[in-house]
């Protein structure tokens, strides 16, 4: 008998951001980690801009 395979539990969009920073760190020649950091303050930064333009269109 075979092993089932676990199913996938980590969420989309984790696997997305995960890809992201592979990506920007093998482009800007930087590790895992600092490229996920400097994305991580790119988006907190940008989020309160991104719910007051959300609510200035209602």
């Amino acid at each position: 008998m075979r092993k089932k395979h676990k199913p996938i539990t980590e969420p989309v969009a984790d696997r997305e951001i995960t890809t992201e920073a592979d990506y920007f760190a093998r482009k800007c020649g930087l590790t895992r980690e600092e490229a996920q950091r400097i994305l991580d303050e790119a988006n907190r930064q940008s989020r309160p801009q991104l719910e007051s333009n959300k609510k200035a269109r209602h």
